[in-house]
């Protein structure tokens, strides 16, 4: 897939590097000189040095033949301009960060999908991770459910039991779902017959922020 990304800061910078690690033609388009020169020698990307109101830029990065632009600059008039251009230019997904709610709005009448505050979505990672230290890893959605990697140890009352036993014996705290199941490399998805074993890593899905003695019920008490 052709992406086309505006701005190599932080998030832009990340972002290019995935998308190039999973075989994706990236250009970057970022206004800061320093910047535009670290992710030309980082990536294996074009990486134009210019303003998205420059003219022309946008048919040099091959927008014509794009199917995704995504702005990731902290000048929410930056990343808007990118998107009316990227409408112009027929472009299929248009995708943005916005700084600031409140302008919210002015990105959603042009139809693009947005990521607001991403500093704060940032922020409620690492206060997840602060709250449940006994998590792998802790993911709050938009609905405030919340998705939990954990590892099942020895000394949980889970472990080697089978799926029928946890929905027959109401051993799962309501709402939780164990979502997939990575054991010995590999990952699958539980069954009624399938059982779990001490050192399986869980995707576990709650409809509301678990406490920590129910995260317990998975990782023991370390």
């Amino acid at each position: 897939m052709h992406i086309i990304i505006v701005g190599a800061g932080t998030v832009g910078d990340s972002l290019a590097g995935l998308a190039l690690k999973l075989g994706h033609q990236v250009v970057v388009i970022e206004e800061d000189e320093t910047r535009a020169e670290n992710a030309a020698e980082k990536h294996d990307a074009l990486v134009l040095h210019a303003a998205i109101a420059e003219a022309d830029i946008m048919d040099e990065a091959g927008a014509r033949d794009c199917k995704a632009l995504i702005a990731t600059t902290g000048d929410d008039s930056t990343n808007l301009m990118a998107m009316v251009l990227g409408q112009e230019y027929g472009i299929e997904t248009l995708i943005s960060t916005v700084n600031h709610k409140y302008h919210g709005r002015l990105f959603e009448r042009l139809g693009v999908r947005t990521l607001v505050d991403p500093e704060v979505i940032v922020a409620q990672h690492l206060l997840d991770l602060v709250l449940h230290p006994t998590a792998e890893d802790v993911t709050t959605l938009s609905g405030r459910e919340q998705i939990y990697h954990l590892r099942l140890a020895a000394d949980s009352g889970l472990a080697d039991r089978d799926f029928g036993e946890l929905e027959s014996e109401g051993l799962l705290p309501e709402d939780v779902y164990i979502v997939s199941i990575h054991r010995d490399g590999e990952d699958f998805f539980p069954r009624t017959a399938s059982r779990l074993r001490a050192g399986d890593e869980l995707i576990v899905f709650a409809r509301r922020p678990l406490s920590e003695k129910s995260i317990q019920l998975f990782t023991g008490h370390r």
